[in-house]
């Protein structure tokens, strides 16, 4: 879809943007989950190599410059966890190489880090990319090499996530994650299973997370396909979900005969759904996007009080920050620029290796992108849009630059789970379990050049 300025035929609302015409897509289907098509904004795939390391730096200088710079969050991306092009899941991995990552990461924090004035505290951080293996190999060290080049807030209110893989994580290491500086941990790709020794091996984990003195503890649930039955799947999901972790985020396993199609498998949109329903009845609240907090969690929290916000790494409790990227395939988003590292292992060692950024592409966000950026934002976090600010601040009218996005959505608002009138856009009461389905059209549609 082309967008071009225009004057509309109302000579008061000249110079407003408005689209042009092309064939209204095919309605989002009613639900969140598998087959849904917003992830985030804006799409990765969007990206351009035309834009790298200069681009960055610049982009980093001028939100120095601002009057009131963001705050920082930074991703540390460790390339042991199979979402790297060439490095599948470590099984062994040998000492050197696993160090190796490390002291490269370290050195691409050096490089990025004087960019950025010191005075900007880092308020959130997430470390992934971890296996069960590589946890000890120089991951003091690491951290120790960020916290010198950047000021990590001490404050109760940040957000220092570390991401572990499942399995046995006893009160010992844990706790030498906590003297590291983090205070929230989630155990990642948790399978719904029949297994009771799983779940026993979980529930040893969130206990030593509580006693080394987390925060929140998280979990990362596949509710897919298995070969389990309906009632074993509700049976285990009902143990999981009495281990009251603050925070569950649903996740669905790979299918290439789906992915071909982007047509859910029934039996992942039938467990998502009582998945869903089971976090709802055992009192978790839906923040969107398959993710679900206790109402005494920060995010729950945040959501009430208008702080919430959503980033490249999901939901936090906090106001906007510039987010900075380290290690293989991380994303930053600084001002209105948003880059993205080398996906490729050998790529990014070389990069670093040479003393350059690991920058491979960016997007530079234009006119329209930061309208729906900031329509995306206002749905996801606080759940409604108040138009007269957001028309004035963009110069558009909103029922004629959104006409075909409102068009695709008119099923969910019959449904009731988007309400539309002239002064707001906001979700129904049922509206956070369909974010995806509600949010897909903003993101696809629009001008990407």
């Amino acid at each position: 879809m082309t967008w071009i300025n225009t004057p509309l035929s109302n000579p008061a609302q000249a110079g407003v943007m408005t689209p042009t015409r092309q064939p209204t897509l095919a309605a989002q289907p009613l639900h969140s989950g598998p087959g849904t098509e917003f992830t985030e904004f804006p799409d990765p795939a969007r990206f351009s190599p035309e834009l790298g390391e200069s681009q960055f730096r610049s982009a980093a200088r001028q939100s120095n410059e601002d009057p009131m710079p963001r705050l920082l969050s930074l991703h540390l991306h460790l390339p042991f966890d199979g979402n790297v092009v060439d490095c599948p899941v470590v099984t062994g991995v040998d000492r050197g190489r696993s160090y190796a990552s490390f002291h490269r990461l370290a050195r691409e924090c050096e490089l990025v880090a004087p960019l950025f004035d010191r005075d900007r505290d880092v308020v959130q951080l997430q470390l992934d990319g971890l296996t069960s293996e590589t946890a000890g190999n120089g991951l003091g060290e690491l951290l120790h090499a960020v916290s010198r080049h950047f000021f990590l807030s001490h404050a109760s209110t940040r957000e220092f996530l570390v991401v572990l893989p499942g399995g046995v994580h006893g009160a010992r290491e844990l706790a030498g994650m906590v003297d590291l500086g983090f205070n929230r941990v989630r155990f990642r790709a948790l399978p719904v299973t029949a297994d009771p020794a799983a779940t026993a091996l979980l529930e040893r984990s969130l206990a030593a997370a509580r006693e080394a003195g987390m925060r929140s503890t998280g979990l990362d649930l596949i509710c897919g396909p298995a070969a389990d039955s309906d009632a074993d799947f509700e049976a285990s999901l009902q143990q999981l979900l009495a281990l009251r972790a603050e925070r569950v985020r649903l996740s669905f396993p790979a299918d290439p005969a789906s992915l071909a199609t982007a047509t859910p498998r029934p039996d992942c949109a039938q467990r998502h759904a009582a998945a869903a329903s089971a976090l709802l009845a055992a009192g978790y609240e839906a923040l969107g996007l398959d993710v679900f907090a206790l109402p005494q969690d920060d995010l729950a929290r945040g959501r009430q009080s208008g702080l919430l916000h959503h980033n490249a790494l999901g939901y936090v409790p906090l106001a906007q920050t510039d987010l900075i990227g380290l290690g293989v395939g991380a994303r930053s988003c600084i001002g209105d620029a948003c880059f993205e590292n080398y996906p490729e292992l050998a790529a990014w060692e070389s990069s670093i290796d040479m003393g350059e950024l690991p920058i491979w592409r960016g997007l530079q966000l234009n006119a329209d992108q930061r309208l729906r950026s900031d329509l995306l934002q206002a749905l996801l976090c606080a759940g409604s849009v108040d138009l007269a600010p957001m028309q004035e601040q963009h110069g558009i009218v909103f029922a004629e630059y959104f006409r075909d996005e409102l068009a695709m959505l008119q099923p969910l608002r019959e449904a009731g789970l988007l309400r539309y009138d002239a002064r707001s856009l906001q979700l129904g009461p049922q509206g956070r379990l369909a974010l995806q389905a509600i949010c897909a059209p903003f993101a696809a549609l629009g001008h990407w050049s």
